[in-house]
């Protein structure tokens, strides 16, 4: 979403962090984001019809490599690998996938780099909606903030498990422009790992991988 978009901010969850959590590349300019990279699109896009998962009901994973960067961002001092990826689809036209790559940090942490592409505006922003609108319930807290990185507005989900401890964060960017999504989701958190890790550390590791793309 671009920063001329106004919504309604979340209440945030109160953590508190002296360092980041999360280290930009260097000569990377988080601020020269204005929207989704261009490559991400058009390399997603050119896949989707040959993928197995064009033909799927739900994403076609495999090894391989991420078509949308080398490697993820550090996440609290520690860099992971991608591991399989592939396509899905996404509503009820076939134009609309998702492509997504499985990030994962042995004994650290997993999560994934998602790209959503929507056959319609009023698809993706169902999608936007039914994201920062998620409630809590017996097994899951959840708290959706939005937070502001270079020039662009994110919304981040924190969710901490009680009934079976561990913590996840994922970052959303909508392109209204194009009607692309992009998440950055981290799971498997223990508790110190997730009360160190930050909303504004998953949407900046976000928006740092796009500037390396962009």
């Amino acid at each position: 979403m671009r920063r001329k978009t106004s919504w309604a901010a979340a209440a945030s969850l109160p953590l508190v962090l002296l360092v980041s959590a999360c280290t930009a590349s260097p000569g990377v300019d988080p601020g020269s984001v204005t929207g989704v990279p261009e490559p991400w699109r058009t390399t997603t896009a050119e896949g989707w019809p040959s993928s197995a998962g064009h033909q799927s009901g739900t994403p076609v994973m495999s090894r391989g490599k991420c078509l949308l960067a080398d490697s993820p961002p550090e996440i609290l001092d520690e860099t992971g690998t991608f591991t399989d990826s592939g396509w899905g689809p996404f509503g009820d036209d076939a134009s609309g996938y998702r492509y997504i790559c499985s990030l994962w940090k042995p004994d650290a942490y997993a999560g994934e780099l998602q790209l959503i592409q929507a056959a319609s505006a009023e698809a993706v922003a169902t999608t936007v909606e039914q994201f920062r609108t998620q409630k809590s319930s017996r097994v899951q807290e959840n708290t959706v903030t939005e937070v502001t990185s270079g020039k662009l507005d994110l919304w981040v989900l924190t969710r901490w498990y009680p009934t079976n401890p561990q913590g996840r964060y994922q970052a959303l960017y909508h392109d209204e422009d194009s009607d692309t999504i992009v998440t950055l989701e981290i799971n498997s958190l223990d508790e110190k790992q997730f009360a160190t890790l930050t909303p504004q550390d998953v949407a900046d590791a976000l928006v740092g991988m796009m500037a390396q793309a962009s």
